[in-house]
């Protein structure tokens, strides 16, 4: 979305341009990410904080805000990861306006040694959580609402089926009665 200095907003999806002389800004949604990693055990305890500080320094240092943080834990692996089974295990949760961030934290893991193995995952927004929501209840009214419709057409069915028994009884008593 496009802002202009000392006007509103433009509606979304409107093509607008600035008047001359004015400064246009390109603003990007901010979107929240998780950056986890495992740490190697071979690596002095001492020194394991201070990679979770560079992290959180990098995430910074690029306009990235850390909303949770995770301080390294020492953890058994599921499987061994370079020979190794057990690992200092953190996660950092942060929003950036920039996907610049991405590729230096990919790059900086794939640098630094002691770190076997990383994962940047992109989360769900709150806005994106209650759109979901809306649609799955939208989905279950559908069908119970299609099931009812059955269940009101089997109704008439057998309403129809009842109404002509009586009819047929109301003819033979009517016949018999001459």
């Amino acid at each position: 979305m496009l802002h202009y200095a000392g006007t509103n907003h433009a509606p979304e999806g409107a093509k607008t341009q600035a008047p001359t002389g004015i400064a246009t800004y390109h603003m990007e949604e901010s979107r929240n990410y998780e950056f986890a990693y495992h740490i190697t055990t071979q690596l002095d305890e001492g020194k394991v904080p201070a990679i979770q500080q560079e992290v959180e320094a990098l995430i910074q240092k690029h306009g990235g805000i850390i909303t949770f943080s995770q301080q390294p834990e020492l953890k058994k692996l599921s499987y061994p990861i370079k020979h190794q089974r057990q690992g200092f295990f953190a996660w950092v949760q942060f929003t950036a306006e920039t996907g610049e961030l991405l590729p230096e934290l990919d790059e900086w893991a794939r640098l630094h040694p002691e770190v076997l193995r990383h994962v940047v995952l992109k989360l769900e927004s709150e806005s994106d959580k209650r759109a979901i929501k809306q649609a799955e209840h939208l989905e279950r009214k559908a069908a119970k609402a299609a099931k009812e419709g059955s269940a009101v057409k089997k109704t008439l069915t057998e309403t129809k089926a009842e109404d002509t028994g009586k009819l047929e009884q109301q003819i033979e008593d009517v016949i018999g009665n001459l």
